[in-house]
């Protein structure tokens, strides 16, 4: 049975490390705090002191942490994964990125023997919770092969994307079309309360219609019309991603103009306060833009 390490138990990577541990795999983690580290040690699970210590004990490393910075540290400082790996080891990053943090990480992977393949992750703290994620692969076929039964563990629908860094690539044009989707929902529900639509009724008729999309489904009633944006996403996160998104694009030379109009409402968003909420809570922009709620309990009073 393949020795599993797992660096990253935040809102994410805790039910993903749980799933592998109920799959059977020996579990080993890394964390800085121990308040996350101690209910892993108390189901069986041995806390390594560093992440080159963890990659010493393991033949997987697992990580899925904030941002490019993170990741890089995380592999680069002195007693980090690449200092710990080795032959035959292979190390699975499933934080979202862009795709030359991941061919340069990459390269120090290879530098210290081992392999590497980049796997983020589409399905929320839910789908992390059922283990069924969406997860996205580029690397070597050989290493995906190798990765897959632990993979299996934590996602239902896996996908290898090609090369190293396509993983990434495929995951920053998912967020980038569900992030901009998001923004236009907002934007037309703004507009169909100042036009003294029931809203109610306009997210029914929206979800038999051409304009339905999951995140309408899952977000209209239960987040918008509610203001309840308890965070499956953080707006800071959407942000993030949306920001590299259109960054690649930039660098391929693509242009992605309502991409990078969607970015500037999800910056105007934290700008006001939200960035910790639940990335729908764009709609707060439009809100305080045209001087209306979308609450549905309340048609009248503006947003302060």
């Amino acid at each position: 049975m393949l020795r599993v390490g797992f660096i990253g138990l935040g809102t994410m990577g805790r039910p993903m490390a749980k799933n592998v541990l109920k799959a059977g795999f020996p579990l080993s983690i890394f964390a800085r705090r121990n308040e996350a580290a101690q209910e892993f040690v108390e189901l069986g699970c041995v806390r390594a002191a560093t992440p080159a210590k963890l990659a010493q004990s393991c033949d997987i490393v697992i990580s899925i942490v904030t941002a490019d910075p993170q990741v890089r540290e995380l592999v680069g400082d002195e007693a980090g994964l690449a200092a710990g790996l080795s032959e035959e080891k292979l190390y699975i990053d499933m934080s979202t990125i862009g795709p030359d943090t991941v061919r340069d990480v990459g390269d120090a992977i290879a530098a210290a023997g081992a392999s590497m393949i980049d796997a983020p992750v589409s399905g929320g703290p839910w789908g992390a919770e059922a283990g069924t994620l969406a997860i996205m692969c580029g690397g070597e076929k050989a290493d995906y092969a190798r990765a897959e039964p632990v993979l299996r563990a934590m996602g239902k629908h896996l996908f290898h994307c090609g090369p190293l860094g396509s993983g990434q690539a495929v995951k920053l044009v998912n967020q980038m079309i569900g992030g901009g989707i998001m923004t236009l929902i907002a934007e037309g529900l703004t507009l169909a309360r100042k036009a003294g639509v029931d809203l109610e009724q306009m997210v029914d008729v929206l979800s038999v219609s051409s304009a339905n999309s999951s995140l309408l489904e899952a977000r209209g009633k239960k987040f918008l019309l509610a203001d309840y944006f308890i965070p499956g996403f953080m707006t800071e996160l959407m942000r993030k991603d949306m920001a590299l998104a259109v960054s690649l694009a930039q660098e391929l030379k693509v242009p992605t103009p309502v991409a990078a109009g969607a970015l500037q409402q999800y910056t105007s968003a934290m700008n006001q306060g939200w960035e910790k909420l639940d990335f729908s809570a764009v709609a707060k922009v439009y809100e305080r833009a045209a001087g209306v709620t979308l609450v549905a309990k309340d048609q009248k009073e503006p947003v302060q």
